[in-house]
């Protein structure tokens, strides 16, 4: 790719960087700083530094503020003069080097600063420093790195580029320099994120807003600082941390109205276990239960013909069910009588006995009860236990 081929810098920024309105939309953001020092300075005057195709100059011009603006492309050059705009064609750092001191009002460069070494970009500042007149500003946009689809994609689509500035560093280098008061300025950040709750994690990596913009201003008279503080004291788009932030009180309010649904069902379920309906159906339904599991069993023994575990489980589950010690069975027995469910119980019960005795050793049903404790049994337990075996005697002789 030849960077240097006539116009090639000029098509990049107008395919990538976007439309000249859509640039003067974006850079509107700075006109209050602007206007609030016209209010307080006579003569405001500018310097745009890297001006590229104009369109801040345009917007200074429209606020009856004079600039000039400096550049090395000839192409971007060439569109501002179509705008009857002031431009050279010279270094920015040249330019600002051989400038007087407390010259001019306003300094910028958007994003300029991404594309020289480190060691000018400090000689940039200290030189802004000088020329810059009491209360006066300079303005410094580059790339977001935190924005993590910028930091490691959409910088290095520009081959110029030299490598990202973090906001914070070029904070500190303002303030080293001697500015008054340094402010970060978070931009171009998707508006919905400013209404959206439901912030995802995708918002996190890729919604940080793209570009910052240092804004530094130089000690002046104390009204027009108090003027100014207003806009100093604002909060600029979306930096990583307050976005994450946004994002963990999203998730925390989640995590709050699950605990909440929770504590609910927590409290519907206590009432539904003391409740007097749930005490007289739980016979039901543990019986509900029983016949499931010896449906369930009886089938696999007819699948699995004299196979020991299936014939643990059938034996288990009818030892279970005959038990003359557990009263809740007792109890089920007793219920399905006084409702006259004993006949489907019984009926229930004869209808495993031949299914699952069909092709099953006798050994299947030895020892479901142990003999000392028949006499222990209920009337119908104990009646149920003889139709059990005399059945189980029938199917063997069949056999």
């Amino acid at each position: 790719m030849n960077v240097t081929r006539k116009g090639f810098y000029k098509a990049f920024e107008d395919k990538f960087r976007g439309d000249r309105e859509e640039i003067k939309s974006r850079l509107e953001v700075y006109l209050p700083f602007v206007e609030a020092l016209k209010e307080s300075v006579p003569d405001v005057t500018g310097l745009d530094l890297g001006c590229g195709r104009g369109e801040w100059l345009e917007l200074l011009r429209d606020s009856g503020v004079v600039a000039q603006g400096v550049d090395l492309d000839e192409d971007m050059l060439a569109a501002c003069h179509e705008c009857g705009l002031h431009v050279n064609k010279a270094d920015a750092l040249s330019c600002i080097s051989d400038m007087d001191d407390e010259s001019v009002t306003i300094i910028s460069a958007f994003h300029v600063i991404e594309h020289i070494p480190f060691n000018d970009l400090q000689s940039l500042l200290k030189e802004s420093f000088r020329v810059l007149k009491p209360g006066g500003l300079l303005i410094l946009e580059t790339p977001n790195s935190e924005n993590i689809v910028v930091g490691t994609s959409r910088f290095y689509l520009d081959p110029t580029h030299q490598r990202p500035i973090p906001a914070q560093l070029l904070s500190f280098i303002s303030e080293y320099l001697g500015f008054q008061r340094v402010k970060t300025l978070y931009l171009q950040e998707p508006e919905f994120l400013f209404e959206k709750e439901q912030i995802r994690l995708y918002d996190v990596l890729s919604g940080v807003s793209p570009d910052y913009a240092v804004v530094a201003q130089k000690d002046g008279e104390e009204k027009l600082l108090s003027r100014m503080s207003v806009l100093f004291d604002r909060e600029y788009g979306f930096s990583l941390e307050k976005l994450s932030n946004k994002y963990d009180e999203y998730i925390n309010f989640q995590l709050k109205q699950s605990e909440a649904r929770a504590e609910k069902a927590e409290e519907e379920v206590s009432e539904l276990l003391i409740s007097r309906s749930w005490r007289i159906t739980a016979p039901l339904r543990w019986l509900q239960q029983q016949l499931r599991l010896l449906r369930n069993y009886g089938l696999k023994a007819r699948l699995k013909v004299g196979g020991d575990k299936i014939s643990y489980k059938c034996k288990a589950v009818v030892r279970k069910c005959l038990d003359p010690n557990d009263i809740v069975r007792h109890k089920i027995i007793v219920v399905a009588d006084r409702l006259g469910f004993y006949p489907v119980l019984r009926s229930i019960y004869r209808r495993f006995i031949k299914n699952t005795s069909k092709g099953v050793s006798s050994g299947c049903y030895g020892g479901l009860l142990n003999p000392n404790s028949l006499e222990e049994l209920p009337p119908r337990a104990k009646q149920l236990y003889f139709e059990f075996k005399s059945s189980s005697s029938q199917q063997q002789e069949s056999h």
